[in-house]
């Protein structure tokens, strides 16, 4: 995706008029809440865990288990069916255990912190340097406007840019067939259209070290590729395939609800352009609580074991601004709803053309439906 600038939003407040985003002040309500929470929960749940750096051991240990089996042992099919479901899952929680990593939540070293990351984001192609940009700086700064590397932006920018025209059928909501298998790739392909596109492109990426990330990525690529010559054909299947399909699947099945359902807010407020969601408990240990999502996009560096208290202050305190559905509820709503921007406020499909006007979806609406905890998705025109 290009980042071209998208269209200037309308301002919410003063019908007919626009506000430029990077312009419009913040509200009050955001930095309050922030206040609030940190007040009610103590300095203690701010401080970093570096007790939880010791799990990358078992998931280290696990990852290099199951690939040696998978590519040198003779398993009937189903077993090693089940040893690649367990790679890839462990893969998915090495990503999530790096991510808190290199928010700063876990260790201060910045040397300690590129070494985890390494460890759990290099498997899925993606630097520690790269992620830091993209994500840390980038996300995090441009959440849901027309610079963040995330967002499929605006109808203007579908237009004008070829490359947005591409990758928008690809996306769930578009109708298109082939938005079935999105979850199944979309982190690690997206990853690399963000290093080898994007990047040269946006002013936002000047700080990365394009090379170094590149290097990584080849090498990353050559050592899955060697992997499967060493596995053969049948094995390489259970060895990388289904490993990587499922670690995508698994992260992309938290990211792709966290904003692409949400307005493009006029200021960077977690309450309004994310949205986190309810999943199984164990899930929730396995992945290192990744599904809090909004709390983490108000406290940044504040490590995942602490974030169930903040769930629990903003359903006390702001359950009409909070949105957190449960997780099968919010990917079939995600199937369901288009991924463009007509304008702030409402999301449109502009590949559904043929016969009947374009299929949208106003974002206020929708976080009502989510809100109100239908587990049947109702219908949305």
């Amino acid at each position: 995706m290009t980042a071209a600038r998208p269209a200037v939003p309308a301002d919410p407040a003063r019908p007919g008029r626009t506000a430029d985003p990077a312009a419009a002040p913040t509200p009050a309500g955001r930095d309050d809440v922030r206040r609030r929470i940190r007040a009610d929960l103590g300095p203690d749940a701010f401080a970093p865990r570096p007790r939880r750096a010791l799990w990358f051991l078992p998931l280290a240990a696990t990852s290099v288990t199951c690939l040696a089996l998978l590519v040198r042992a003779s398993l009937p099919w189903y077993l090693a069916l089940l040893l690649a479901l367990v790679l890839g899952q462990t893969l998915a929680a090495g990503g999530f255990l790096a991510h808190e990593v290199l928010h700063g939540s876990v260790v201060r070293s910045r040397r300690l912190q590129t070494f985890l990351g390494g460890i759990g984001f290099l498997p899925m192609g993606i630097s520690p340097g790269l992620w830091r940009v993209w994500h840390n700086q980038m996300h995090h700064a441009h959440t849901n406007r027309g610079s963040d590397p995330d967002a499929f932006g605006t109808l203007r920018r579908y237009r004008r840019a070829r490359s947005t025209r591409l990758v928008v059928p690809l996306a769930p909501g578009s109708g298109n067939p082939l938005s079935a298998l999105f979850l199944g790739y979309w982190f690690t392909f997206h990853g690399q259209v963000v290093l080898w596109l994007q990047s040269s492109r946006v002013r936002g990426f000047a700080r990365l070290r394009r090379e170094p990330a590149m290097v990584a990525a080849v090498a990353v690529l050559a050592t899955w590729t060697a992997i499967a010559v060493v596995a053969g054909p049948a094995r390489a299947v259970f060895a990388v395939g289904v490993p990587l399909v499922v670690a995508n699947t698994i992260t992309m099945g938290y990211i792709a609800t966290n904003h692409f359902m949400r307005p493009m807010a006029t200021s960077n407020d977690p309450l309004d352009n994310s949205m986190s969601v309810r999943t199984w408990r164990v899930l929730d240990r396995l992945h290192f609580n990744f599904s809090h999502h909004v709390e983490h996009h108000l406290f940044p560096t504040m490590s995942g074991a602490e974030t169930p208290k903040v769930r629990a202050w903003l359903l006390a305190h702001a359950p009409d601004r909070y949105v957190c559905p449960a997780h099968g509820t919010a990917i079939a709503y995600l199937y369901r709803t288009p991924r463009v921007y007509l304008d702030a406020h409402t999301l449109v499909n502009p590949t559904r053309t043929r016969g009947r006007a374009r299929a949208r979806v106003d974002t206020a609406e929708l976080a009502r439906v989510l809100r109100s905890g239908r587990r049947a998705p109702a219908p949305i025109r």
